[in-house]
């Protein structure tokens, strides 16, 4: 197992934290705000093990090299217009616009995975959701296939 180059030494002085990972009826495991945050402030800064394998909660660093173990980072949801962006050079979560104390945060999987763990139906609700979840580089699985074919043949309700 490899570790981060890059280790963050907790400031006593800082705020206490502004997430906190729950547990979601609908989600499963998801993380939300605690605080309000402000678009442009950086959430949090993490850090974990890095290493080759992709896994369930790993986040792509670069090509071939995944971060796990972190805090909070891994258990983001994911939505096609995300409220918050990764910076993977600085290991650091981003707001993208303003954030409500209890909103669920979310990051688009496909701005640091070229291929996920496990693609996926979306259901984010935004008016540009891409209904099936790929990472940037991977086309759409059989599975995927199938689905948005279902959705295309689907008749809407009157």
């Amino acid at each position: 197992m490899f570790t981060s180059s890059r280790k963050f030494v907790p400031d006593p002085a800082a705020p206490a934290p502004l997430l906190a990972v729950c547990r979601d009826a609908a989600l499963g495991l998801c993380v939300r705000a605690l605080g309000a945050c402000a678009p442009g402030s950086v959430i949090e800064r993490f850090e974990g093990d890095i290493g080759p394998r992709v896994s369930q909660h790993s986040l792509q660093v670069r090509p071939g090299s995944h971060i796990a173990g972190t805090r909070h980072i891994g258990y983001l949801s994911h939505a096609c217009d995300p409220n918050c962006r990764l910076d993977m050079a600085r290991f650091e979560l981003v707001a993208l616009r303003m954030i409500a104390a209890g909103e669920l945060l979310s990051i688009d999987y496909a701005a640091t995975e070229d291929r996920l763990y496990a693609q996926f139906a979306c259901a984010c609700g935004a008016p540009d959701c891409r209904r099936w979840i790929t990472g940037r580089d991977e086309p759409i699985s059989a599975a995927g296939v199938r689905y948005l074919a279902g959705l295309r043949g689907a008749v809407a309700p009157v």
